[in-house]
């Protein structure tokens, strides 16, 4: 096992102060506590509980393996944003793309026994881990598997990150490219004697703090990447610039009558719930896609592109970016389409804010089902123009006294 010796720790510890006191005049007093360490690390309880409510491990019944219930928990214990203080997080825990190493996998009797015995502990942690690797699993997400079933003894790893910490600290472990439950272990060790450490000093250091404590210290490198990039970036710009995402222009105008009510009795609140669950998807499917397209040539703004559905007020779902890093406000709607007609519903609020924001796009998401749902991106639409869309009030508000 590699040992980390205090004066490692110090060194570590003095960097992470410098980089708390570029951003903030706060003593560094409770670790827990600092607005700096709640602002950028403290998400990740919320993730760990999210996944835990998700998993639901403690009401899994042996005789339900096999029939997809225990495959679809793990499933959704995987998300890409997270809530927490209000506002919505990116999960940084884990690539959302390693939750497609789910997609291949059958719920069939052998896969959900391994899942049910790995997180009912009836089998070695060891030997799960060789199984998940031979069922193709990325060490990141196999990581992020031990970590929300046992926190207080495992972690998520992002091995191109730590590998750059641990060597400027050092510290003889590389993690890229070498998944085996041996490096893990070491990695695992590693952040264990950070987190003894980080105890002398403050109170109450779990094993997910002392993580947050060395990622935190990372920054210092995260900083300088991104300096290098924008300088990159600037001269790439200058010889080729990267052409934007298409535009759809409208030919003819939408339809956007609703279908006809059928006769038997509907249960409103099924449809309601089936109508979030589809809106929900198809902004999971543009946040993905415009992180993805900023994240090679642009990484500082990938980072930055978020989901802001939380706050209907504002009249848009995802803040991203266009490549000459201004600011798109994007709403989306999963569309329902008849023949060549596209059709789906606009609130007053994001009516009006369409008009207000200075760019502002429509994406319109269909085919959700499929492996490649189809994205319509329109910029600045005047929903007014009667020659593009068609629009028609569905709902009054009626006032009396």
């Amino acid at each position: 096992m590699i040992k980390i010796n205090e004066k490692t720790f110090e060194y570590a510890l003095t960097e992470f102060k410098n980089i708390l006191e570029k951003d903030t005049t706060e003593k560094l007093v409770e670790f827990k506590t600092n607005s700096f360490i709640n602002e950028h690390e403290n998400y990740k309880y919320a993730v760990l509980e999210q996944a835990k409510n998700s998993l639901l491990t403690k009401t899994w019944k042996e005789d339900e393996i096999g029939n997809g219930r225990i495959l679809k928990s793990v499933k959704d214990s995987i998300q890409t944003n997270v809530i927490y203080n209000y506002e919505t997080h990116q999960n940084n825990l884990i690539d959302w793309r390693k939750k497609d190493n789910f997609s291949k996998l059958k719920a069939n009797q052998k896969n959900e026994k391994l899942l049910f015995e790995f997180f009912k502990s009836k089998i070695k942690d060891e030997k799960a881990f060789n199984q998940f690797t031979e069922l193709g699993f990325s060490y990141q997400l196999i990581a992020y598997l031990f970590f929300i079933k046992n926190s207080q003894k495992y972690l998520p790893i992002s091995q191109t990150r730590f590998d750059l910490i641990f060597s400027s600290l050092n510290i003889d472990l590389k993690t890229s490219h070498n998944s085996s439950w041996e490096n893990y272990q070491e990695f695992v060790g590693i952040i264990k004697q950070f987190q003894n450490y980080l105890k002398t000093k403050f109170s109450g250091i779990e094993l997910l703090d002392a993580h947050s404590f060395l990622w935190i210290y990372g920054f210092q490198f995260e900083k300088s990447k991104e300096n290098t990039e924008v300088r990159i970036q600037s001269k790439k710009t200058a010889e080729k610039k990267k052409p934007e995402l298409p535009n759809y222009q409208p030919r003819k105008a939408i339809d956007l009558e609703t279908l006809v009510e059928p006769e038997t009795e509907i249960d409103y609140i099924k449809q309601l719930e089936k109508q979030m669950e589809i809106g929900n998807l198809a902004e999971e499917i543009v946040l993905k896609n415009e992180i993805e397209f900023l994240r090679t040539d642009y990484p500082d703004l990938a980072k930055k592109v978020r989901s802001v559905a939380n706050n209907p007020k504002l009249g848009f779902d995802i803040i991203s970016f266009e490549i000459d890093r201004t600011q798109k406000q994007i709403e989306v709607k999963a569309i329902s389409t008849n023949k060549s007609n596209k059709s789906f519903f606009l609130s007053r609020n994001e009516f009006r804010k369409s008009k207000e924001y200075p760019n502002y796009y429509l994406y319109c998401v269909s085919e959700l089902s499929s492996e490649k749902p189809k994205i319509l991106r329109i910029k600045q639409p005047n929903f007014e123009n009667e020659n593009d869309f068609k629009m028609e009030p569905m709902t009054y508000k009626i006032t009396f006294e």
